[in-house]
């Protein structure tokens, strides 16, 4: 019996946080960020994933990536590309870390200290900021992206494990030695790039 299913890519992905509002947003204008020309902005095209022929020549790995729900993913990969778009995204981008949150919300308090002190965000008339956030303009509309929007559209849980390594904590890790043994050969030789 032959089982029927719908492909990923032809479900919409309704985001729970809609961040454009076509019907009621002003219209958005944002400045160039990165000044190279369109001409010059070249894009990366992933290759299109074809299951059936990696079966064909042996490689039956369909399963492996359905059974961790990744299909989902290369149905969006495999799906088009917009690459004004895209283009236009990127070049109008500006990556907001907590850091950058920060500095914008002691620059306001700055203004007027009296005035501003102790007050929220929102308060202040930024808005809430709870992740890091890529911010851009396209067609006329105000985008932001966020690991919860991708993990959204991915469909998959946003949890995990995050490690970052700083100089003070590098050499203190728990990875350093696993990393070392699967980096090089000989533990106690010299690292190259070879």
């Amino acid at each position: 019996m032959e089982s029927t299913s719908t492909s990923y890519s032809s479900i919409p992905v309704v985001f729970s946080k809609l961040l454009i509002d076509t019907s009621t947003q002003k219209h958005f204008s944002k400045n160039v960020t990165i000044e190279i020309p369109y001409e010059k902005l070249d894009l990366v095209l992933e290759q299109p994933v074809d299951f059936e022929s990696l079966r064909a020549n042996g490689f039956d790995v369909k399963k492996l990536f359905q059974d961790q729900g990744w299909l989902g993913y290369f149905d969006i990969l495999n799906g088009p590309v917009y690459t004004q778009l895209v283009k236009d995204f990127w070049k109008r981008c500006d990556i907001i870390t907590q850091e950058e949150a920060d500095k914008e919300y002691n620059n306001k308090v700055a203004e007027n200290p009296k005035k501003n002190k102790g007050k929220s965000r929102t308060e202040l008339g930024l808005r809430e900021f709870t992740e890091t956030e890529i911010r851009s303009g396209c067609t006329g509309y105000e985008v932001t992206i966020t690991q919860s929007t991708i993990v959204e559209l991915l469909r998959i849980p946003n949890k995990g494990i995050f490690k970052t390594f700083t100089p003070t904590s590098s050499k203190r890790s728990d990875y350093v030695e696993r990393i070392a043994q699967k980096c090089y050969i000989k533990e106690d030789a010299e690292p190259t790039n070879k």
